[in-house]
């Protein structure tokens, strides 16, 4: 006797659809896995027998083999309990229905559930992320469990059956073999959407069984009509209303306001150096509130990442700005990745939004100079025996840190009790590679009293600023149309100078400066990339001598 049916695992941050094959024959009753399994998946074994006695069926009492395949890929998802479990039955003839109409059924569908041992079905992670491996390979219904369909209920295309129990999935199969409609079947919810299709990433398996993942980035979603949103997540997204915190709150520090302001409409990374108290984490805090609302395909992209660590819940899709901001004491594959099964790091969580790392200096090395690769190319990668990984890591980087260990190192009303040696060690911190990839450097001062005190000194709110953000950023996205990139931040070496639209009186200026400053070709580029979003904030279609010297004045304070 014999079953096949279709589930799907987790590796790295991405889905991979996995065959289960069911094969029950005479023999001393034993209960074999085989397909590389992990040890949760091994354990799967008592789980899957416990539900389905406790769901009023009999375990057959025979030699029963599972094979997962592809065995090239180790099989680490709990969420495999519910497709072995309805292998198990759907093999023994324990489901009612013609088995040809069984199999047939079954072969469009991916199961997705961990099993209690009464039978019920847990929610597991990394949903998302499997059901859209589904879609791609053209699975388009999904059986899972009743919160996970919740988080699924967004996705266009999809069916999906939120069930609760074992017992309530195998009556829905029940009733689908009977039936050739599903109008009258038990559904969470039924996504009547055009056409779409998901440009997913693609994975190669290559003789050596080493697996290569490259995460894309540029996950589309496309619709027949572009400006369609699906109402129950787009609908009534009011930015001034997700925050709890604005920019109005800041007193004073206009300088590291007009500083966040460009470095949000032109995603550029920057770092605030100033004594404590000052504003730094409070100014941090709130980039996310002058950001531009997440599309429809980032919220996607967002939220599959999170779901595959546990952060999504059963609320639906991502829509605030991922904002991360990781204790100084975070280690190394914490903040990276890294683990048997390439779990995502800090940088990749922070995909799509913000990462604050609050005491710079404070934070291991080797930390600090792990991040050169996704600050310059947005993505970061994992080597591991078991196969490489590729993570998108496309975030805004937000460094605060203190000018020496006591944080008062030429303050006019302190006194520094740090020597010149300690100073200086202080500093030597944060390395010259990674001071040379940060755009924006910006002092921060102390807010006076009369700063703290005048409210109506506060002009600049996250309102305002966020529509300054989303002008720069409209006229972006028209300049790089059909590019590879969309902000002026990461826009490569080759093609400043053919896009960046720069009169001759600004190279001029920036020729001099280069010279005076003896500046490096990577800061030499990034001045240019500040400057070109200054003149965007303006409207300006040229980047003009005031514009690099802006510029100029965030990366040297002169």
């Amino acid at each position: 006797m014999y079953a096949k049916l279709y589930g799907a695992t987790l590796h790295g941050i991405d889905g991979c659809i996995i065959t289960v094959e069911v094969d029950i024959s005479q023999g001393l009753p034993v209960f074999d896995m085989v397909g590389l399994p992990n040890q949760s998946v091994k354990e799967a074994r008592e789980r899957v027998r416990a539900a389905i006695k406790n769901s009023g069926y009999d375990f057959p009492m025979r030699r029963i083999v599972v094979n997962l395949a592809p065995a090239t890929i180790r099989k680490s998802s709990a969420g495999l309990d519910l497709a072995i479990a309805l292998g198990v039955l759907v093999a023994s003839g324990q489901i009612r229905g013609r088995k040809a109409n069984i199999s047939a059924l079954l072969n469009r569908c991916l199961f997705m559930g961990e099993l209690a041992l009464d039978g019920s079905l847990l929610p597991t992670f990394g949903t998302l992320a499997m059901s859209l491996a589904g879609l791609e390979a053209n699975y388009s219904t999904i059986y899972t469990s009743v919160e996970n369909g919740h988080t699924l209920k967004a996705i266009p295309n999809l069916t999906i059956y939120g069930e609760s129990s074992l017992q309530d999935i195998i009556s829905v199969l029940e009733e689908q073999v009977k039936s050739k409609s599903n109008s009258n079947s038990k559904q969470v919810k039924r996504q009547k959407q055009p056409t779409k299709h998901i440009n997913e990433v693609q994975k190669k398996v290559n003789n050596n069984s080493e697996l290569q993942i490259k995460y894309d980035s540029n996950l589309q979603i496309h619709c027949e009509n572009q400006n369609e949103m699906l109402t129950d997540t787009m609908d009534n997204i009011n930015p001034s209303t997700m925050y709890d915190v604005d920019f109005g709150d800041v007193q004073g520090q206009e300088l590291g306001k007009r500083a966040m302001l460009i470095s949000a409409a032109g995603h550029h990374h920057c770092i605030m150096i100033g004594p404590p108290g000052g504003g730094k984490t409070m100014m941090a805090e709130r980039l996310p509130t002058i950001l531009p609302p997440m599309s429809w395909n980032e919220m996607v992209e967002v939220s599959r990442i999170q779901d595959v660590i546990g952060l999504l819940g059963d609320n639906g899709l991502v829509r605030n700005r991922p904002f991360r901001h990781p204790h100084h004491t975070a280690t190394l594959a914490s903040m990276v990745g890294g683990g048997i099964q390439g779990r995502p790091g800090e940088v990749t969580l922070a995909h799509g939004g913000v990462l604050f790392m609050d005491e710079a200096p404070e934070f291991q090395r080797q930390v600090i100079d792990a991040l050169r690769q996704p600050l310059e190319s947005r993505t970061i990668t994992i080597n591991r025996s078991q196969g490489n990984y590729i993570y998108p890591a496309n975030f805004i980087c937000i460094l605060a840190a203190n000018p020496c260990p006591c944080g008062y190192y030429h303050d006019p009303h302190r006194e520094c009790i740090c020597s010149e040696t300690m100073v200086k060690n202080y500093q030597q911190r944060l390395s010259g590679p990674i001071m040379d990839r940060i755009d924006l450097h910006i002092p921060i001062e102390r807010p006076t009293l009369e700063q703290l005190l005048d409210h109506s000194m506060s002009t600049m709110t996250s309102e305002s600023m966020r529509q300054q953000v989303i002008m720069a950023t409209a006229l972006q996205q028209k300049r790089y149309e059909n590019l590879e990139f969309n902000s002026n931040g990461v826009v490569p070496h080759k093609a400043i100078g053919e896009l960046c639209n720069i009169t001759d009186k600004a190279w001029s200026v920036l020729g001099n400066i280069f010279d005076h400053f003896h500046l490096s070709g990577r800061a030499f580029d990034r001045i240019l990339k500040v400057a070109r979003t200054i003149a965007d904030l303006e409207g300006n279609p040229q980047v003009e001598p005031h514009h690099i010297s802006e510029a100029m004045l965030f990366r040297t304070g002169k």
